[in-house]
């Protein structure tokens, strides 16, 4: 780039600090300045790397290329229908939780609706009616009871629905307990021990056709033998189903392979390829089609959060930063206590002075926090700051609390800045209600 001598880069391909001839380090997303995109489209703004989705999906698909395998990327973590798009063109099919979703899928792919796999434990019957029109690849079924349903709602659609079973291996994924699924505690799928039972009354169904079988322990796992024991255990139903007469040509791995918050290095290539040996290897030689959902591994560290200083405070000598982003923009600190990096947009040269701070925002919730007790660089009221790592289960998760209109969001694309999605208004938040 014209200007620019040094580089620092942070996510890598397309988060990095640069450093003009001139000037301080100023936080770049792939060739846009950071701090121009906030003067142009204000804060808080959700910005994320095209280069970096492109490069991370692609890495992803060549962990498994010796192995046949369709990625369908979990919209859960990040529906932006331009993200969506995005991933589309990449090749990716889409794996969904609602209804809703399936509509924003519909939005961006008119043609392609056969990689589509409808997961979660609570469908309804329109929401399967609409999957059932829009000939989806495969409904993973949770209960006895949701399988009777789909079986009735294909039966008066004059349809045969493809289910795999979700099971409940047992497995603990080591990871947050709201976000762990695969013990018998949890409410997802079936009792491994169940599964033949419900896989025989599907088989007598003639509305139900037997596709695969579906497993999923959990997100942001970094425990790869966690996901090599899942397999394991599938790997032997597998067997015992096929000795049973059923047809199994799916194998549904589910997601959540985690990220590292805590200053990612450049090696997401090589944990992919750790990640893919543990869970092709049990499958080798079973000859079954590998379906994959990863969400928050393509898209998290694609994305940060600008947010400006608003105002300086010290109570008693605890300080804090309080900034116009807040816990409805970004939830995870507030509902995980999850660790996000958050760093200056311009920042000064090795040396600088630094200080221990609590970052926060407006809202009236002492839960309302980014950061606590967290040494950072020494910024100023009007600075801006970055929370990185957004890109999954950010804006996803926004909401309207306070009567705080959701971020906008940009995608950056070379040189290319543009706004995918607009900053709400109050006259949007309230354009449902009614006053009697």
């Amino acid at each position: 780039m014209k200007g620019v001598e040094k580089c620092h880069v942070l996510r890598p391909p397309g988060i990095a600090y640069r450093q003009s001839l001139a000037g301080p380090l100023s936080l770049f997303c792939e060739s846009a300045d950071l701090a121009r995109v906030a003067r142009r489209h204000g804060t808080p703004l959700y910005v994320y790397s095209a280069e970096m989705i492109r490069a991370r999906f692609h890495a992803f698909h060549e962990a498994f290329r010796r192995f046949p395998h369709t990625i369908c990327f979990s919209v859960k973590a990040n529906s932006t229908l331009a993200i969506l798009r995005l991933l589309l063109e990449q090749g990716a099919g889409f794996d969904i939780v609602s209804g809703g979703e399936l509509e924003r899928v519909r939005r961006v792919d008119r043609k392609r609706r056969a990689n589509v796999v409808f997961s979660g434990v609570g469908k309804t019957v329109p929401e399967m009616e609409l999957a059932l029109k829009s000939g989806i690849l495969l409904f993973n079924v949770e209960s006895a009871s949701e399988l009777q349903a789909l079986a009735a709602t294909a039966a008066r659609l004059k349809k045969r629905a493809p289910v795999a079973l979700r099971v409940n291996p047992n497995i603990s994924a080591r990871t947050h307990p709201y976000i762990s699924t695969g013990l018998h505690d949890h409410k997802f799928g079936v009792p491994i021990r169940e599964a033949h039972k419900l896989y025989a009354a599907a088989a007598r169904n003639p509305h139900l056709r037997v596709e695969g079988i579906s497993v999923h322990i959990g997100s942001q796992i970094t425990d790869l033998g966690s996901f090599r024991d899942a397999l394991l255990r599938i790997a032997e139903l597998v067997v015992e189903l096929r000795r049973a007469g059923h047809t199994i040509r799916y194998v549904d791995a589910g997601g959540g392979l985690g990220v590292p918050y805590h200053a990612p290095k450049r090696e997401f290539s090589r944990q992919a390829a750790a990640y893919a040996q543990c869970v092709t290897g049990p499958l080798r030689k079973l000859d079954v089609h590998l379906l994959l959902e990863p969400g928050r591994f393509i898209l998290g560290p694609a994305g940060v959060l600008l947010m400006r200083v608003v105002y300086r405070k010290t109570n008693r000598g605890k300080r804090f930063l309080i900034v116009d982003a807040a816990m409805n923009d970004l939830l995870r600190p507030s509902l995980y206590g999850a660790y996000h990096e958050v760093v200056p947009v311009a920042s000064g040269l090795p040396g600088s002075a630094t200080e221990i701070t609590d970052v926060v925002g407006p809202i009236c919730e002492t839960g309302d926090f980014f950061a606590r007790h967290r040494k950072l660089p020494v910024v100023h009221e009007g600075d801006l700051l970055a929370i990185l790592d957004t890109g999954a289960y950010g804006s996803v998760l926004a909401s309207n609390y306070n009567t705080r209109g959701r971020a906008a969001e940009v995608l950056v694309d070379g040189g290319r800045a543009r706004l995918i999605r607009r900053r709400e208004t109050t006259r949007d938040l309230m354009r449902l209600e009614t006053v009697p």
